[in-house]
């Protein structure tokens, strides 16, 4: 088979399977737009592939080769999601903090309303389930790594992570929400 032919099927392959490619990626990524990326990264990826892998393959190999590659890219781009999203909730909490901890004086007002931010926060933690609050009291208080808070509740690192993110993005919600009131 030459170059010129299997460059061609593989085109045509993407093609035709274009739309489930898409959804396959979004049942990962979780939006559309993204989804739609990720094939188009993995077209070109696979396109300039040195290796030629589409060109002396079966015809049934190549598809699966392809969404597996897609799998591959679609999972990558939610890890580094989730842990873009776990920074920016941690920046944001900070954020809400700092009134409290950079001023020079600490005023009556300002003492107060770090009270009040802390029984939200206390308050946000009591509506955590328990396995999330531990993870994020480990992570946050203890200053345990997701590693070692994994192995401490016995869940993956994965879990660990999605725990302390869901702690995270909750107590900067509650936060969020009395800044507004």
């Amino acid at each position: 088979m030459d170059a010129f032919y299997g460059k061609n099927l593989f085109l045509e392959l993407f093609t035709q399977h274009q739309q489930d490619l898409i959804r396959y990626a979004t049942s990962i990524v979780g939006e559309r737009p993204l989804a739609e990326d990720v094939v188009q990264d993995a077209y070109i990826r696979l396109s300039k592939s040195k290796e030629g892998w589409y060109l002396n393959r079966p015809t049934e190999e190549p598809i699966g080769y392809i969404y597996k590659t897609i799998r591959n890219m679609s999972i990558d781009l939610y890890r580094k999601r989730s842990k873009e999203d776990v920074g920016n909730a941690e920046e944001e909490l900070q954020e809400s903090q700092k009134p409290f901890f950079q001023s020079g004086s600490i005023t009556p007002e300002s003492e107060v309303i770090a009270r009040q931010d802390l029984r939200i926060l206390q308050n946000a933690l009591d509506e955590l389930p328990e396995r999330t609050r531990k993870a994020f009291e480990l992570c946050r208080f203890n200053g345990m790594k997701l590693a070692d808070i994994a192995l401490e509740l016995d869940v993956s690192v994965g879990t660990a992570h999605n725990l302390v993110k869901t702690a995270l993005d909750h107590c900067t919600s509650r936060l969020k929400n009395n800044m507004k009131n």
